[in-house]
């Protein structure tokens, strides 16, 4: 097992094989590109990549055709497993990439509005993106993302000032669950939310907490020492977030924590 941690391909079989079953996941729950349907609003503005698909006409070739987003679908899937099988083939991983991104664009194309259940597959991915001397630096380049992305969804948090208000996030637990709620009274989820809106100071101290954790992304930018702490604070707050929130974004955001954990041996040979 220890001569496993130290080998790079060990970690990209379990990045790939993660999101492989993770999009067989998204298959089964109906959110492929042949299942969704599209928004009746279009918040198109100044989005730069909804214009550059539309002009593409990329939409019109795979997303308005149930076969061609099928044959979309399963190519997806085969270059993931292709990319598994065949682990020294760079360009099977960068290809798998290219469709993984299309894959979210074309999914925001047709919902109307972003989505960012993804991001995580995309930046677990990037090491591997690169060859096998880079991999220190796209690992590094990948993990300081992460903490850059989370300290500033800590710090937007600070600045909006909702920790100010003690109903503030008893308020979003109400209109999070309403539907939930009622199609769902006696679920433990739905208890425990109740619970939380009926104790307007345990709700205040979640999403304080959760606001902390994010913020304390900023020490992996300063040392990789307090990276098992990060692990943990990320792995706990989607996992915080999928049970208190009911967001279906744990499995797609905690596939990049592994970068908290790559052993320092892993780079001993490699680091330029």
């Amino acid at each position: 097992m220890l001569n496993n941690l130290q080998n790079i391909w060990f970690w990209k079989r379990l990045v790939l094989a993660f999101v492989f079953f993770y999009f067989l996941w998204l298959w089964y729950s109906g959110l492929m590109l042949q299942n969704i349907y599209d928004s009746p609003f279009q918040y198109k503005g100044a989005d730069i990549a909804f214009w550059l698909l539309h002009w593409s006409q990329l939409p019109k070739i795979i997303l308005f055709n149930e076969a061609s987003a099928t044959v979309f679908s399963f190519l997806l899937l085969m270059l993931l497993g292709l990319s598994f099988f065949l682990v020294e083939k760079r360009y099977l991983t960068v290809l798998a990439g290219v469709f993984l991104l299309l894959y979210q664009l074309l999914f925001n194309y047709k919902l109307g509005y972003h989505t960012h259940h993804l991001y995580g597959l995309h930046f677990a991915l990037l090491p591997f993106y690169f060859k096998k001397e880079n991999f220190y630096l796209s690992a590094s380049f990948a993990r300081i993302m992460v903490c850059i992305t989370y300290f500033f969804a800590g710090f937007f948090k600070l600045i909006g000032k909702g920790y100010l208000s003690l109903d503030s996030f008893s308020n979003t637990l109400q209109n999070q669950h309403s539907a939930y709620f009622y199609f769902h009274s006696d679920s433990i989820r739905s208890q425990f939310a109740m619970w939380m809106i009926n104790h307007e100071n345990m709700a205040w101290m979640f999403f304080f907490m959760a606001m902390l954790m994010q913020l304390s992304f900023v020490g992996g930018l300063l040392s990789k020492r307090f990276d098992p702490f990060l692990f943990a604070f990320l792995v706990l707050f989607h996992l915080m977030d999928w049970f208190l929130m009911n967001l279906g974004i744990f499995m797609g955001m905690c596939i990049m924590s592994y970068l908290f954990l790559l052993p320092k041996s892993l780079f001993k040979d490699l680091r330029v």
